[in-house]
Parts: structure tokens; C-alpha cells; sequence
């Protein structure tokens, strides 16, 4: 007890130092004036007896510092005031305090953000039961092209069946929908799933239930279960919401239950999870690989990733073992294997590289700044060398000198962090704009509190670090030598001004490096946005719009197409207009294999795979697509039922070689194996246009494009594109009335500009070339900033030599000189260094290039020129600063 009330005694001195120091003094004048009265009362005149008690009783203030140490926290006590003395010493010099706090603020804000971003999606644990044992399955076929395709309802079932390295395995997939009646649809994303995925990701309802496999089967789908999210946002969080309906694409189905919003995390996309049902076609020897939907499962205890692939390589090889010869063939020639990748490092494998990217330059920038902040830590120590002597005069110990100015730095590099968050809290919202862009599946990333405290903790870890240089100067620094006459005569010496040197030529050698990597990117982009896109995107709107089910009919679907491009073409300005499966820029997924009639592949030749696109036959006009050969559709292919087909110049070049591809004939849209189709049912090459890059200019599967006819039967979702010179604002209104009139339950989303689906291609490299841009452009103003530094604080070191130069005869070109001379090797060593480690470094940023080397001459000399030009500059400053000493006041100050 007697311990506790020791530690709360100490504990409340430091709330109540002011009135314990009043009773203090309280108590000691009390105590002196007894001792005055007993003295005055044996005789002693009244001075006599109060300087006689002031002996008997001590010095006053050794008795305080005594009582201080028995009642409070002195350790506490004393970090509070040198804290106190450090904000009042970092207000004094508001120049290197608004420097030093902003420079750290960049540095941490940068980092920070990127941090955040890398520990939400590739560090931190997704939200289910042992996360690292859900793998995704998948096929691969990479002599086609074809890096990562999904799975078919026969693979799940026999993987389900016939392995025993999971607890589950299920499908998974995704889709836009109509949500809601006539007149007041939505378009959502919708997920529909086999039952077992609620155990894979380890869910539970929070309120009704999920579907059972029993569900799995036609006539027993209509069920759904929604989203946390969508439940509050749409049914108010409704808990008889399990009694509701629900109208999906014009069919009712019944809400069953809310699935935890833990779920969002594997699919943020998904309002709702309805069941998958399959019909006995799905299940025939020849849907195998009608690949369509992502298929994933939950690893045993004990069992690997591995070792579900070699059990994945063994249900194939059962297959390939009593497949028809020709599937045989088109598995050989495709290069068919499958994979098993844990679903986190599969889902962010495509922003891995270049999150990685930036957070390494996050970090060079971070290491740029604290040289910066070290040597003006040095050049600040260094000047307070007259304070440090004095302190040292009065009794402070070296410990005591060193844990000041560690408070002090402590102090600086909070302000520092404290700023930095909020520019990273600034920075996130721009982050997962793109974010969303490149993972759409993914939740957004906020600054986390576990991600933040790691991230503080580093960095006040680093800028201790950095605050150590100075206080080692001190350490080593002799103080009883007598008090300098001023701070020019405590110069640091030759070893600290070297060190300030090594320090810069570092600082030089990263912003190198991150200009390089800038300039490789800049150059990349620049290759990019000069690709002919192969059509006039100026001038065209795009819209999607949803397809009713009435529509998808056979009988309907050409009578649907007319009247929907009748009514468009009659708004004022509309030039042309035209339907499409897919817009171009925007994305396509739809490879698919196929067979060139009367022509056999070599043996070993790699599969053909292309893409398609279905298109109204005002398409390539409409889009002023150059046609090279041939023919365009016309009406006769499509009334007379003629199964003609456009390809692109890169079919024509990669399948017809040395000869036209008009008149050519192929085999496609039927799985492998499959009975061949009649004579008169095989496609028809009718023209060849110019190649057009549907999934951007960067698509690396380098597959050709073949045009369908959209005819009588059409998809459930279309896009229409009208050309006019009309302003998009003045035409978007009449464009929703021409659809209304048309079917007022038909939406309208996704109206745009062709030319914003071009631009917003490059968005995700424009957005990693700007960061790192901008990475780059600090690193090179803090450089810049780090050698005006050093020489403008070895020149006021140097005041007295220069002075004597100047007074011996030296001119103004000569002092220049030996100023920049000084700083010159510096620039040249830390540019040999900074371009050694940018071309090592070059490979890591290879895949981000587009049609550009990584060792590209152009981009090393052009930044390298551009650096040195600005240390030039930021060296001259201090340099013309020299020259204009007059010898004559520098000699009289020294």
C-alpha cells in the first residue's frame, strides 16, 4: 500500500506542479520565519536573526530540487521541460522549423499513404477463417495466349468429387443485372455462387439463412441472399426482409437472408448472392471447357497449394486420357494446365508490381529528406556550439546537453508526422479512385490503425536516427575548451563538412534514380498515347443500356435492333449510329478458340484464339474503321442468314499469311470435341478492317478481334454509340427520351464520350507515372535544396578565408569557381552513383514499360541532364553569394 500511495502521490505532482510549488514555498518561508523569531528572541537584532535562519535552514532552492525528486516523476518533469524549451528554441528559428517540418511532412505523407494502401490489400489478412487456405482454381493455356481462364460446372463437380486436398469447392461469379420494376430499374452487380462458398469463406447469416445445393438446381434458383450493405442501404435494415421479393431481370425471387458484410471483402462489387443452376447440357462431355465461371476452394488441414495443383494435374490427365484426338489436339496445342494460387495473391497480382513500385520510391524520397533534415540538424548544432558551451559552463553534463536536443528532434519529428497523416488522409480518397479502377472487386482502403502505429513507429525510429548525427558531433565535441567568440569560430571542422558532403552525394544519387525511373514511364506513356487507335473516337457518344429478356428472344431480336436505331437516328445531329457487344478501350473477356477450315496447324503450333465482338452493321462506319480489304456487313448477310464475318489486319496477317483472308472460312463458338457444324453454318471472312485495341493499346495477349453480326437473337446488355458533332449535354437528354419511347423499362447507364474510354485506358499508368513523377520532382527540389544547404553553410564557415581571398586580389569569377568546383564533384559522384543503381535497378519497372527498353539512352541522358542543371543552379546561389563578401567587414566581424 505504502508503494501505491507513493506512485499516486508522484503521479498527481504532475498535474498539480503549480500548487505543490506553492505549498512548498509556503512551507519553507514558514519554516524560516520560526527560525527568525527564536533568533530574535535569544537577542539578535532582526536582520541577524533572519540571515541566522536562512543559514540554519540551507539553500532554499537544493532543499526544492530535493522535495521535486521525492514527490514526482523527475524523468517526466524534465522531458516536459526541455519540450518546453525545444518549442520555444524551434519558434525561435520559424526558417528551419517551417523547412524541416514541411520536408518531413512530404516524406511521411507519401509514405503513409502508399503503406496503407500496400497493407490493406496486400499485407492484411482478408476477413474470413484462415484466410491463406481459400485458393482460386483455374485453367491456363499458354500457347494460346491465355494466361487465366475460369472453370466449367463439369471441373467443380469433379474436383468436388474426385480430390481430397479441400473441405470445399465452389463457384463463384458476377454480373450486371436489372434490379426493380418498369420505369424504376437498376442496373447492380449481382454474384451467384454454389452453396459451398459460405463455407469456403467461412459465413455465417446475420439474419435468415443461405442456400442450400439443393437450391443449386433449375426451378429451385429463385432465391436470393443480400449484401450487409445493400440491406441497409436499400431495406433500411428490415429485419422481415426475409419475407420480401425481389424482381432480378423480370423474374421475382425470394429474399432468404443477409450475409455479413465480411462477404464484401472477397466481392464488393455484389448487391446480392443468388444460386447457380445448371441444366443436363452443362453437364455433357462437351461443355467441359465452356469456361465461365471463377471456381474456389478451402484447403484442408495439412494439405498445400501445391499439392492441390498436383491433384488438379491428375483429374486433367484422367480426362486427356479418354478425350476424342481432336480435343487431345487442342489441348496440346493450347498448352492446357491448371493453377492454384491462394486468392489474395491472385487477386492483387496485378497491382502488386507497380504498388511495390511506388512505395520503393516512397522510400528513396523518405531517405532524401532525411539527409536533408540530417545536415540541417548538423548545420544547426554546429551554430548553437556557443549555447552548448555555456550550458557545459554552468554544470549541465554532456548527458544532459544530448537528452535536450533529443527532445528537441523528438519534438520536431512529431510536428512532422502529425502533418504528413493529414496529407496522407488527403491523398487516400485520389488513391482509391484508381483503386476501384484496377480492383473493382475490392473494398476502399482507409488509413488503418494498425498500418498507422507501424508506420509511426518506423518513422520516429528513422528520424531518431537521423537525430543521432548531430547529437554525435556533440559527443565528440570537446566542451570545456573555453567559450568560442562566436558560431564561425565553433565551425564543425573538415570531418563534418565531409560528412555533410557524403550525405548530399547520396541525396543526389536517389533523386537519380527516381527521375530515371520517372523518365522511363514518361517516355513509355508517351509511346503509348501515339498507338493509332484505328478509329475517329471524336464526336461518338457511348451508352450501355440493359436488354429485357422479351428482347433475347429469337423472333424479336432483329425487330429490337431497328427500332432502336430508327429512333436514335432521328434525333437532330445524330450522323450514324450503331450497336455493339462491347466499347472499344473499355475492355473485352470473351477469348475464344477456333479452327481454320481446310488449313491444318504444324504439329506444336500454338491454338488460335481470337476475340469477338458483336456489331450492328453501321458499326465501322460509324466509327470510321478502315476497312482494307473486302467488304463491310451489309443487310443481305443478315436477311439471307449468311454467317459472315469481319476480322481484324492482325488476323489476316497471323492466320492468312501471303494470302487474302476474304473467302476464308473457320470453325468457332463451339467447345472442343463438339460434332462439327453443316457446310452452309460455317463463318465467312467477308472484310478486313484495322486492327482496333478493344482492351487498350497495353493489352499484352497481342490476340486478334473477329465482327459478328448482332442479328436476330441479341445479349443482355448492349452499348450504342452515336456519332455527332452535337455537345454531348445538348444530346444526352433527347438520347434518354428516344430510349424511353423505345421501352421505358429499357436504363441508360454509362454515358460517355468514345474519347474519355481512350483516355481513361492510360488512367491507372498516367496515375503511376505521375506519383512517380512527382516522387522524383520532390526528391529533386530537396536535393537541390540539400546542396544549397551545404554550401551556403560552408561558406558562412569559410567567411574569414574568403574575406583574406578576396583582400590577396582573388576576383569575383575566381571565389564562384572555387565554390563550384566544391560543389561539382559532388554533383559528378552522386550522378555516376544514381545512374549505376537506376540501370540495376531498370528491370523491376520492365513490365510497366510499353514498347520501350528499360535501359532507353534517351530517358538516362535526359534526366541526368536535367538534374545536373538544377544542382548547378542550386550550387551558383551560395557561390555569387560568396563573391560578394567585402573582405574588409568579413575581416573586422572574425
Amino acid at each position: 500500500m505504502t508503494g501505491l500511495r507513493q506512485i499516486l502521490r508522484r503521479t498527481r505532482a504532475l498535474f498539480q506542479a503549480g500548487k505543490l510549488e506553492r505549498d512548498m514555498a509556503e512551507e519553507m518561508r514558514l519554516h524560516i520565519e520560526h527560525l527568525t523569531r527564536e533568533n530574535a528572541a535569544n537577542g539578535m537584532s532582526p536582520d541577524e536573526a533572519r540571515f541566522a535562519a536562512q543559514l540554519q535552514f540551507g539553500g532554499t532552492d537544493q532543499i526544492k530540487e530535493q522535495c521535486r525528486d521525492g514527490m514526482g516523476w523527475r524523468v517526466i518533469e524534465k522531458t516536459f521541460r526541455d519540450l518546453r524549451i525545444g518549442a520555444r528554441a524551434l519558434r525561435k528559428s520559424p526558417a528551419f522549423t517551417l523547412v524541416a517540418v514541411l520536408t518531413l511532412a512530404l516524406c511521411v505523407g507519401a509514405n503513409a499513404a502508399i503503406f496503407s494502401v500496400i497493407y490493406a490489400l496486400l499485407l492484411k489478412p482478408l476477413p474470413f477463417p484462415a484466410p491463406s487456405k481459400i485458393v482460386e482454381i483455374y485453367n491456363i493455356f499458354p500457347k494460346a495466349g491465355l494466361p487465366k481462364e475460369p472453370c466449367s460446372i463439369i471441373q467443380y463437380l469433379e474436383y468436388k468429387n474426385q480430390t481430397a486436398s479441400y473441405d470445399a469447392v465452389g463457384l463463384w461469379g458476377s454480373s450486371i443485372i436489372t434490379v426493380g420494376d418498369e420505369g424504376s430499374a437498376d442496373r447492380i452487380t449481382e454474384a451467384y455462387c454454389t452453396a459451398e462458398m459460405f463455407d469456403i469463406l467461412g459465413m455465417k447469416p446475420v439474419i435468415g439463412r443461405f442456400f442450400t445445393l439443393e437450391d443449386n438446381r433449375p426451378g429451385e434458383d429463385k432465391e436470393i441472399v443480400l449484401t450487409q450493405s445493400f440491406w441497409e442501404s436499400h431495406f433500411a435494415e428490415d429485419p422481415s426482409v426475409t419475407s420480401k421479393t425481389l424482381r432480378v431481370d423480370g423474374e421475382t425471387y425470394r429474399i432468404i437472408g443477409v450475409a455479413p458484410r465480411a462477404i464484401e471483402a472477397f466481392d464488393a462489387r455484389a448487391k446480392f448472392i443468388k444460386p447457380i443452376a445448371w441444366t443436363q447440357h452443362s453437364v455433357s462431355q462437351y461443355a467441359r471447357f465452356a469456361l465461365n465461371t471463377p471456381l474456389y476452394a478451402r484447403l484442408k488441414a495439412g494439405h498445400s497449394a501445391s499439392s492441390a495443383l498436383s491433384e488438379a494435374a491428375a483429374v486433367e490427365r484422367r480426362y486427356y486420357e479418354v478425350a476424342p484426338e481432336n480435343m487431345k489436339a487442342f489441348l496440346d496445342n493450347a498448352g492446357h494446365g491448371m493453377a492454384v494460387v491462394p486468392i489474395q495473391a491472385e487477386r492483387m497480382r496485378p497491382v502488386t508490381p507497380p504498388l511495390l513500385l511506388l512505395q520503393g520510391a516512397a522510400v528513396f524520397v523518405l531517405l532524401v529528406g532525411c539527409v536533408n533534415i540530417a545536415n540541417l540538424l548538423l548545420a544547426r548544432t554546429n551554430s548553437r556550439q556557443h549555447e552548448i558551451s555555456i550550458r557545459s559552463a554552468l554544470g549541465a553534463s554532456r548527458g544532459t546537453i544530448v537528452f535536450h536536443f533529443m527532445t528537441e528532434y523528438l519534438l520536431l519529428i512529431l510536428l512532422g508526422i502529425g502533418l504528413g497523416i493529414g496529407i496522407a488522409l488527403g491523398c487516400l480518397p485520389v488513391a482509391n479512385h484508381f483503386i476501384v479502377k484496377a480492383l473493382p472487386n475490392a473494398l476502399p482502403v482507409a488509413l488503418d490503425a494498425g498500418a498507422l502505429m507501424i508506420a509511426t513507429g518506423l518513422l520516429v525510429l528513422i528520424g531518431l536516427a537521423v537525430g543521432l548525427l548531430p547529437v554525435l558531433n556533440i559527443l565528440r565535441t570537446k566542451l570545456t575548451g573555453g567559450l568560442p567568440v562566436n558560431s564561425r569560430g565553433a565551425s564543425g571542422g573538415p570531418s563534418v563538412r565531409l560528412f555533410s558532403s557524403v550525405l548530399v552525394t547520396g541525396q543526389i544519387a536517389a533523386a537519380l534514380v527516381l527521375l530515371s525511373g520517372a523518365g522511363l514511364l514518361a517516355r513509355s506513356f508517351a509511346k503509348a498515347i501515339s498507338v493509332d487507335p484505328g478509329f475517329e473516337s471524336a464526336n461518338v457518344l457511348a451508352a450501355n443500356i440493359a436488354v429485357p429478356g422479351i428482347y433475347r428472344q429469337e423472333e424479336r431480336g432483329a425487330a429490337f435492333h431497328e427500332r432502336l436505331l430508327g429512333a436514335i437516328s432521328e434525333i437532330p445531329g445524330v450522323e450514324s449510329a450503331a450497336l455493339a457487344t462491347s466499347v472499344p478501350f473499355r475492355g473485352l473477356d470473351n477469348s475464344n478458340p477456333f479452327t481454320i477450315k481446310d488449313r491444318t496447324l504444324p504439329p506444336g503450333s500454338p491454338q488460335a484464339v481470337a476475340q469477338f465482338i458483336g456489331v450492328s452493321k453501321e458499326y465501322f462506319r460509324t466509327l470510321h474503321i478502315q476497312l482494307l480489304e473486302g467488304r463491310y456487313f451489309d443487310q443481305s448477310d443478315i436477311t439471307a442468314g449468311r454467317n459472315a464475318h469481319v476480322v481484324d489486319e492482325r488476323f489476316a496477317r497471323k492466320y492468312f499469311p501471303g494470302r487474302s483472308a476474304v473467302g476464308g472460312r473457320f470453325s468457332y463458338d463451339r467447345p472442343p470435341g463438339a460434332p462439327q457444324e453443316k457446310d452452309s453454318d460455317v463463318p465467312i471472312i467477308v472484310g478486313v478492317v484495322r486492327w482496333v485495341p478493344h482492351n487498350g493499346v497495353e493489352d499484352r495477349s497481342n490476340n486478334p478481334f473477329i465482327y459478328y453480326p448482332i442479328d436476330k437473337k441479341t445479349q443482355e446488355g448492349l452499348s450504342i454509340l452515336v456519332r455527332s458533332p452535337r455537345k454531348p449535354s445538348d444530346l444526352v437528354p433527347a438520347f434518354r427520351e428516344k430510349i424511353r419511347i423505345v421501352d421505358r423499362s429499357i436504363p441508360l447507364l454509362d454515358i460517355s464520350t468514345l474519347q474519355d474510354a481512350v483516355d481513361g485506358s492510360y488512367e491507372n499508368r498516367k496515375a503511376i507515372m505521375v506519383v512517380l513523377g512527382g516522387f522524383a520532382a520532390l526528391a529533386l527540389f530537396l536535393s537541390a535544396i540539400g546542396i544549397y544547404g551545404v554550401l551556403a553553410y560552408d561558406v558562412s564557415l569559410r567567411t574569414r578565408e574568403i574575406g583574406i581571398r578576396g583582400a590577396i586580389g582573388a576576383s569575383r569569377p575566381q571565389i564562384i569557381g572555387l565554390i563550384m568546383r566544391q560543389a561539382a564533384w559532388k554533383i559528378a559522384v552522386g550522378s555516376l552513383l544514381g545512374l549505376a543503381s537506376a540501370v540495376m535497378l531498370s528491370r523491376y519497372i520492365a513490365d510497366l514499360l510499353y514498347e520501350l527498353s528499360p535501359t532507353d539512352p534517351l530517358a538516362y541522358a535526359s534526366v541526368s541532364i536535367l538534374l545536373v542543371a538544377v544542382a548547378l543552379l542550386a550550387s551558383y546561389l551560395p557561390a555569387r553569394r560568396a563573391a560578394g563578401i567585402d573582405p574588409i567587414r568579413a575581416l573586422r566581424t572574425e
